[in-house]
């Protein structure tokens, strides 16, 4: 097995692991109850379960551009370079096809939920473009009763509809059931909201976000899902692809996404 890092806020309310990996956080609780969805097939090995936690989506995001499918950073081991009580810094290296960076995932866990930091360095000698995101698995009491504010006044491309524009809805998201959507120059702050708690989501350097559930008849074709488990997610993905980021020699690229528990 590969190293997990057992991470304990300073003051004892939460406790996160993460995985060498990939960089993947696989759980965070609060008080002792889970807020990232890991699927009972990740329990035992979390490399046979890729849905689950926070996988970080790097040099592409999903089918955003001529590569593999969400990148390859989250199928490599990243090699830890710092471990604390409550935070750890890992790097991995992308060479050669997939482009040549140094990539960076950094978690803080606070007592009300963790803050993950990513970057990217473009060691090569020419400018290089890629698309990035964090994968963001949160588990909720029942998606029929999860409602998501913040993104009522923003247009979303459909990704069930070969990515048709839509116009904005005007409403918070409602029991998000088999939805695909990427919501393009987002706000910075959405709340997800369940009758049991609510949950603050804040992002920076990544200006869009991708809302995720596979509903029942999708979630049939991922081996790792059990049934039902897909009433028991939601997606809410900070991510950079419209437009894609172009990055010079030596520059460095960061997007953050922090979560916070809030009261119901």
């Amino acid at each position: 097995m590969l190293p997990i890092l057992e991470l304990r806020s300073k003051g004892g309310r939460s406790t996160a692991r993460v995985s060498s990996f990939g960089a993947r956080l696989i759980d965070w609780t609060f008080e002792g109850q889970p807020h990232l969805f890991m699927p009972q097939a990740g329990a035992a090995d979390e490399m046979v379960a890729p849905h689950g936690g926070v996988p970080v989506l790097f040099p592409q995001f999903g089918l955003f551009g001529p590569g593999r499918k969400h990148g390859v950073v989250r199928d490599r081991d990243w090699r830890v370079e710092e471990q604390g009580e409550s935070s750890c810094l890992l790097r991995t290296r992308l060479r050669g096809e997939d482009g040549d960076f140094d990539v960076f995932l950094r978690v803080d866990l606070h007592d009300d939920g963790p803050d993950l930091s990513f970057s990217a360095v473009n060691v090569g000698t020419q400018s290089q473009s890629f698309t990035a995101g964090l994968h963001t698995y949160l588990r909720v009491p029942n998606i029929e009763t999860t409602l998501l504010e913040g993104l009522e006044a923003v247009a979303y491309e459909d990704a069930l509809q070969n990515l048709t524009p839509v116009e904005p809805a005007w409403v918070p998201l409602t029991a998000p059931v088999n939805v695909d959507r990427v919501y393009v120059a987002t706000p910075r702050r959405l709340q997800l909201r369940t009758p049991d708690f609510a949950l603050l989501l804040e992002q920076s350097g990544f200006h869009d976000t991708v809302v995720w559930n596979p509903g029942p008849e999708i979630a049939k074709t991922f081996a790792d899902l059990n049934d039902g488990e897909w009433r028991t997610f939601l997606c809410v993905e900070a991510a950079q692809i419209r437009p894609p980021v172009t990055l010079g020699p030596m520059d460095t690229w960061y997007g953050t996404q922090k979560i916070r528990r809030l009261a119901a």
